[in-house]
């Protein structure tokens, strides 16, 4: 067993390291930029593939569990509608002890894989292939400085390459929110 394992991880390991081959190749012309600008060029590619992947990745599992939970959601609803308030509770308690809590649960738990799907492990991956290509090593050897860059002179402020990424997600999921939001209200009008 111990040596089927360690054959597929060989497979994998393999198929990383021609990945990050490939990645490599890829940014290679943007490297004439400075590593700042390589760095949130990967955080805005980043941020538009998992914009994508939300809209695209989609299971039947979710959608029908999203069915599921909107129906007994609204019997819920229709229940604390009642005209006898005390009935009307009981019946909502009984919903929510039954059906909905269970169905809520998961729900809950199939949007916090997909979420982990489409948008965390994308966001992990480049932060993987940022820490073993941007090191400080990495960086005097290509660019001359350890670091992405310096703010001030007289007492300088160092910054990294994991900094500087997270900053530019954080700012690429802005500037995408309000991006699809300007074009959203664009199209209503």
């Amino acid at each position: 067993m111990d040596a089927f394992l360690d054959k597929i991880w060989g497979y994998i390991e393999g198929g990383l390291t021609g990945l990050a081959t490939v990645m490599d190749r890829l940014i290679s012309p943007l490297e004439v930029l400075g590593p700042a600008w390589v760095v949130l060029i990967l955080a805005l590619a980043t941020v538009g593939l998992t914009r994508i992947l939300v809209r695209v990745y989609r299971t039947r599992r979710h959608d029908a569990l999203k069915k599921e939970f909107l129906h007994w959601q609204s019997v819920r609803e229709e229940a604390v509608k009642n005209k006898d308030r005390e009935k009307g509770k009981a019946m909502a308690k009984n919903i929510d002890q039954a059906k909905l809590n269970k169905v809520y649960y998961d729900y809950f738990f199939e949007g916090l894989m997909k979420n982990l799907v489409t948008t965390v492990l994308p966001v992990l991956t480049t932060i993987a292939y940022l820490s073993r290509t941007y090191t400080k090593e990495n960086l005097a050897a290509k660019f001359g400085d350890p670091w992405i860059f310096t703010m001030g002179s007289e007492d300088p402020v160092y910054v990294g390459t994991l900094f500087w990424y997270i900053i530019c997600l954080i700012g690429g999921f802005i500037l995408f929110g309000i991006a699809g939001a300007y074009l959203k209200k664009g199209k209503s009008d």
